[in-house]
Formats: structure tokens, sequence, C-alpha cells
């Protein structure tokens, strides 16, 4: 009985040990590590990869940084008080707005640096309105595509079909872009600025023709028109298309690289008003 008894305290210790490490390291990360929060919105929110953002928490946490995701309800978006509001009562040593809060805070002329007095400010928009920020964060879409197209390339380079790419008159420079990264007469372009309105079903028939199973899209209108029925292409899409294309079809997206947010925002000083490329990364599926 003694033994048993030995046994189970020693079992006891080990576990009120356990528990206190962990109940310590975990007050170290909620109150010791500093903060860094990105202001989202719905749409942002289920558009960014779940997986990448407990990516981010990691890395941070291994750098003494907290990763926190603000979400702001659609009505703030209806309302500059609400928004101004809700804003307001952040409190992180650096506050990243993503692109729709960033628009919107532009739009209302809103000063989030002045709103927000203890924390470094950054944007993710264009050069526009960069004033009302500490650091505005300019994407580079591009270099997300190059990846991919690189990528794309390299695992097509032995396939006898070709690649289908699929845009707009919005995205004919970024088509451009995709095409220089590919051996020539390897892809097959569908342009709908010269479509009719019956673009996405003739553009789906004329890929089935060809044989085309990996399409690209960086941006088109009415992208959600080509899943209207079922189909054995695979897509690489922009990250903000994506969730209009079934899972099965889904082969990668081109998201921005968020990595680099927390040494980016490091280098930033209050004021400075600091304008930052973004870069954009491929991530298969």
């Amino acid at each position: 009985m003694d033994k048993k008894r030995k046994k189970g305290k020693a079992a006891i210790i080990i576990l009120s040990v356990i528990i206190a490490v962990a109940a310590a390291a975990a007050a170290v990360y909620l109150f010791a590590f500093g903060t860094l929060t990105i202001v989202s919105d719905s749409a942002f929110s289920q558009v960014v990869p779940g997986g990448t953002i407990a990516r981010l928490r990691s890395e941070y946490a291994m750098k003494g940084i907290r990763l926190r995701v603000k979400g702001l309800s659609d009505d703030c978006f209806r309302s500059r008080a609400l928004f101004s509001e809700t804003l307001g009562r952040i409190r992180s040593d650096y506050v990243v707005l993503g692109p729709l809060a960033a628009a919107y805070a532009v739009h209302c002329e809103l000063d989030v640096s002045d709103l927000l007095p203890s924390s470094v400010v950054l944007a993710i928009h264009g050069q526009e309105g960069s004033m009302l920020f500490d650091g505005t964060l300019v994407s580079d879409v591009g270099s997300g595509w190059m990846k991919a197209a690189s990528e794309i390339s390299r695992e097509t380079s032995t396939m006898s079909q070709n690649v289908g790419l699929v845009y707009d008159n919005d995205s004919k420079g970024m088509a451009e872009v995709i095409i220089s990264c590919f051996p020539s007469g390897h892809v097959t372009e569908f342009d709908k600025s010269s479509a009719g309105r019956l673009f996405a079903s003739t553009t789906i028939d004329q890929m089935n023709r060809l044989g085309i199973v990996i399409a690209m899209c960086p941006s088109v209108s009415s992208f959600n028109d080509f899943f209207s029925s079922d189909s054995s292409i695979s897509w690489v899409t922009d990250y903000r298309l994506a969730l209009a294309v079934p899972e099965k079809n889904l082969y990668g997206v081109v998201v921005p690289d968020l990595s680099a947010l927390l040494d980016t925002a490091k280098s930033v000083g209050k004021g400075s008003h600091t304008i930052s490329v973004l870069e954009y990364r491929y991530e298969k599926k």
C-alpha cells in the first residue's frame, strides 16, 4: 500500500507542476507579451486561410508577441461613429487594418493614428490616405501571381494540355505577368472583355474540348457563374474569389503574405506615415 500511495503522491506532484508551468506560461502570454491586432471584417476573415492565422500566432509567440484578430460587424461600416468608437477601444502595441477597414477609414477621412495614440497603426491600402495611418502596406499582388505561375509552369511542364487563363479588363496587366512565366504557347487565354454574356459557359465548354485541367484566374466579374454546373477543372484564384470555388475544384490561392507584418510594424515609427510593400504568396491546396 505504501508504494502505491507514494506513486500516487508522485503523480499528483508531477501533475501539479505541469499545471503550474502551463498556468505561468499562459500568464506570460496574456500579460507580458506585446500585442499585434489585425482589424478584420466578415469577408476578410472568411477568405484568409485559418491555417495562416494559426501559423502567424505560433511565429509571433516565439518573438514575444500575441496576435489578436478583431472582427468588425457589418454595422461598423454603415456608421462612422460606431466604426470610430469600436476602433478606439482597441488596446494593442501594433494595429493592422484589413483592406475594408482601411478603405472605410479613408472614405471617412478618419485619422486612425490619432485615434489610437498608443498604437503603431498600419493599413492594407493604396497610397491615397496614407497620412491617416502610421504606415501603409501597398499590395503587390503581382508578386504572388508570379510565384503561382512559376510553380504551375513547373508542375505542368510535362503535360500536353495547356493551362487556362481567365481574365477581364481589370486584370489584363496581371495576365501578361502570368503568361511571361510560361513557355510560349503553353497558356490558352480567355478574355472576358471581348466576350458576350455567356462567357462562363462557353469558356468551360472550350476548356473541356481542349482538355484543360488547370485554370488560373486573377480577377473576373461574375466568377461564380463558372460553377453553375459540375466541372473537373481545377482553379488557382485570388483569395477573394476562392469562396466561389467548390472545395474539390480549388487547386491553389494567391494570398497576402502576412508573415512580414510584425517586422514591418516594428520598423514603423509613430506618425512617420511610412509606405511599405505587402507581397503576396501562392498557397497550394
